[in-house]
């Protein structure tokens, strides 16, 4: 809340961010690491709510790390080691060079005893670094991370992120004491949040154990944020043709009716402004009769098309979108889905039909 030490008012906003992250992670087949069945030399939780990965020199704190649990051929598992941060601008390099290190240190902290038998060894992970941010990242920042492997996913303008970014703003400025996240505080609290925003019939006018550390009249902004997260019914991870990461987020379930019979569809891009002349993209899928909108926060080169023009624009939608690979799981399978630019439909907006 306001008045309370600054510092730990800008890390409350990230870690209530982080949950929102994890929940959504949950939704795309991630699983937040259980420590208890780690090797204690590997993976420790030495103090509550804050999990820490052993690398070659040292310990590494770890914000979102989650173990994938859909194998790849030719792949060990995939572990991701997530960052995430809630700052009021994009990313700079600094903070890409600091994870570099993390992941490096992390991913070198492997070896083979003389002794061991490699069939009762204790499984490898592939680990993969990725980078949450908010309000996303600068161009260099973005391009030094490209240069070492790894991903970043932005939220700057996300239609329905905005909501909820909103929402833990006025949580931590005027609802939220940062005693929450002292020493000892954090895991049961991070328990109790989680629960929060994900019961469905939880009655928040109620007493619980760690009402201390909120002000009077959080229910509503709690109940909203409940909703908002809730509203969320379609998550999952993009690939395009260019390389980029998306998360794709919408209101409506995905349409998985249109891919019982193929896993290669055809998809659209839109954007448009709001009341405040925020810029907002989306996909759909061009044989969806409903028109579900899945909203994701576009490449920069995306967002500055849409400065120079009709043209300009349509020929980076086909190129960013020629094809896009995405993870998502359909009626309890995981499915992995090819998507292409809707070449037709291109040529119907450029001869002005559309």
């Amino acid at each position: 809340m306001r008045g309370e030490y600054a510092l730990l008012r800008g890390q409350l906003k990230g870690y209530l961010f982080e949950i929102i992250l994890l929940e959504l992670l949950s939704r795309n087949g991630f699983t937040l690491i259980n420590v208890d069945t780690e090797p204690r030399e590997r993976v420790r939780e030495s103090r509550d709510g804050f999990i820490e990965l052993k690398g070659r020199g040292c310990w590494h704190q770890i914000d979102c790390p989650c173990d994938y649990h859909h194998l790849i051929p030719f792949s060990y598992p995939v572990r991701l080691l997530g960052e995430a941060k809630f700052y009021k601008t994009p990313l700079d390099k600094k903070h890409v060079r600091a994870f570099i290190g993390v992941i490096k240190d992390i991913q070198e902290n492997y070896f083979v005893a003389d002794n061991v038998d490699l069939n009762d060894t204790y499984p490898r992970r592939m680990e993969i670094g990725a980078y949450f941010a908010a309000n996303g990242f600068q161009a260099e920042a973005e391009k030094l991370a490209y240069a070492h492997g790894i991903k970043t996913i932005s939220y700057a303008n996300n239609y329905l992120i905005d909501r909820i970014k909103t929402l833990i703003i006025t949580l931590e400025e005027n609802y939220l004491s940062v005693n929450c996240i002292r020493a000892g505080n954090w895991n049961h609290f991070k328990r109790e949040f989680a629960e929060l925003i994900t019961a469905p019939n939880h009655n928040d006018d109620a007493i619980h154990p760690y009402n201390r550390y909120w002000a009077d009249g959080y229910q509503e902004v709690l109940r909203n944020l409940r909703e908002q997260l809730r509203g969320i019914q379609a998550s999952f991870i993009g690939t395009t043709s260019t390389g980029v990461f998306i998360h794709f987020l919408g209101d409506s379930p995905f349409p998985a009716n249109l891919f019982q019979e193929s896993d290669e569809g055809r998809c659209r891009v839109y954007y448009e402004y709001d009341d405040f002349r925020n810029r907002y993209f989306w996909m759909e899928i061009s044989s969806d009769p409903r028109r579900r909108r899945f909203y994701f926060t576009p490449p920069d080169s995306l967002d500055e098309a849409a400065v120079f023009g009709k043209k300009t624009m349509l020929g980076e939608k086909e190129r960013i979108f020629r094809t896009l690979n995405i993870n998502i799981t359909l009626n309890g399978i995981s499915r992995n889905l090819l998507l292409h630019i809707d070449k037709d439909w291109l040529d119907l907006v450029r001869d002005g039909n559309r």
